[in-house]
């Protein structure tokens, strides 16, 4: 009965881990940060999911569907996400588009102003954070909205872009990614 109940244990750990890894990081970690932070997250994904699994191989009688189902589900979602980040952007922008919308109209009516140092600080109620926002004027007085997503680590970032300008994928900007909406769009440096 210990190993049936230290099992269960490990695999809600294992599968909590995995969940929570992909918005952890998207949302919450940047730059060097993140490798700092991903290399012992990672490890101790990895070392719990194979202690898990001599568990399992090793006492099969106390086995249960959660178990073997949970390992199998904390690989399948854990690993991908590690390297896909941005499988997260999409759903963070599909999730958040009304809210980064808001923030837009309200930089260009006015309502939202930046401080003392030009930086935009919200304080309104966002379930996750939105990030830095950079805010630029054209000569023509188009408006252009990076919300940044990755700050990155020595000069890469991503963000995604609202501009006022029509912008062709991967040819004004070559680091312009994908077309997400009108006026709307991903950028990786």
């Amino acid at each position: 009965m210990q190993t049936r109940k230290a099992k269960t244990i490990l695999t809600t750990i294992v599968l909590l881990m995995s969940v929570i890894e992909t918005p952890l990081f998207y949302y919450y970690t940047y730059g060097f940060f993140t490798f700092i932070l991903f290399v012992p997250y990672g490890l101790t994904g990895l070392i719990l999911s194979i202690v898990l699994l001599k568990s399992i191989l090793k006492y099969k009688s106390t086995n249960t569907a959660y178990h073997i189902c949970g390992l199998i589900i904390s690989v399948v979602v854990g690993t991908p996400s590690a390297f896909k980040e941005n499988k997260m952007e999409y759903l963070d922008w599909k999730l958040r588009i009304d809210e980064r919308q808001q923030i837009v109209n309200d930089i260009k009516n006015g309502v939202l102003k930046p401080n003392a140092d030009g930086k935009f600080i919200l304080t309104g109620d966002y379930l996750l954070p939105i990030g830095d926002i950079n805010v630029s004027h054209d000569k023509d007085g188009f408006i252009e909205v990076e919300f940044i997503t990755d700050a990155g680590f020595i000069d890469h970032y991503s963000a995604l872009v609202y501009t006022e300008r029509k912008i062709k994928v991967r040819s004004a900007f070559s680091n312009v990614t994908s077309d997400m909406d009108e006026h709307w769009y991903t950028i990786h440096y």
